[in-house]
């Protein structure tokens, strides 16, 4: 466990209703194979549900698109007793989303799991809807919600713990829940620089809610040398990260295996 007495944190299951996401692209084709994926998780705080790969090799897809795929597996985790959360950069997917809520009378806590750094007019409208939906707020340094799957051409080689504190700091609320955002716009030394100083990026932002998504990083591969189709052992070593992890306060740990923490 993560050697801290002041931290807890909870568990979010990755489902990737996609084709081509490097990690594990084409698992679910069906509602069977995504309620066979959540059974496999074991106890989970959340569902982390996705519909677009944002790796920097793929193409960006419509909100329209994204929507159609994402529709065909909601119906099926509106019954999950814990907490959803929606991987999204699209304000209109989050619409969509919201109109399903609506329609279904649903009230499971909803998270708006937003990767593009955007904290605009479209997040406040959100927060402002219900105190039960949440936000992850990401570093991304992509200057606009349409080149958020380009975030590594936009890289800052002199990136720090102080520069990542400024960039939060300004929307700190309780429902916003603060993410670093390992894999974007970061070096590979830049990852692995937040993961080590993770408590004391938390002690300079000063902030209780957090998220860190370390599972079958591409950071993690090139650190033990593992290919694509190492995936066992890249979620033994993603494992061995999380073992060694030092954090306060409460922290989504989303990862593929939360059956493994």
């Amino acid at each position: 466990m993560p050697n801290s007495q002041k931290s807890f944190f909870k568990r979010m299951g990755v489902l990737n209703c996609t084709p081509n996401s490097f990690s594990d692209g084409g698992e679910i084709s069906s509602s069977d194979d995504l309620m066979a994926k959540i059974s496999n998780f074991g106890a989970v705080d959340a569902i982390d549900l996705g519909a677009e790969s944002t790796a920097p090799m793929n193409n960006p897809i419509t909100w329209k698109t994204e929507w159609e795929r994402l529709r065909t597996y909601l119906p099926f985790v509106s019954n999950f007793t814990g907490t959803l959360s929606i991987d999204t950069y699209h304000p209109e997917t989050i619409e969509e989303v919201l109109k399903f809520y609506l329609d279904n009378g649903l009230k499971q806590n909803l998270i708006w799991n937003d990767v593009s750094g955007k904290f605009d007019s479209f997040v406040r409208d959100f927060l402002s809807i219900s105190p039960n939906f949440s936000y992850v707020f990401s570093h991304n340094l992509a200057p606009t919600r349409e080149l958020t799957g380009r975030h590594m051409d936009f890289v800052r080689n002199d990136l720090s713990l102080d520069d990542l504190k400024d960039y939060f700091l300004p929307f700190k609320r309780p429902q916003v829940i603060f993410d670093p955002c390992l894999g974007f716009s970061k070096t590979y030394e830049q990852n692995w620089m937040i993961l080590n100083h993770f408590s004391e990026l938390q002690e300079l932002v000063s902030h209780e809610h957090w998220l860190i998504g370390f599972s079958r990083k591409s950071f993690i591969r090139k650190k033990f040398n593992l290919g694509l189709e190492n995936r066992d052992e890249l979620d033994q070593k993603s494992l061995e990260v999380f073992q060694s992890l030092h954090f306060e306060g409460e922290v989504w740990i989303r990862t593929h295996r939360p059956d493994l923490l």
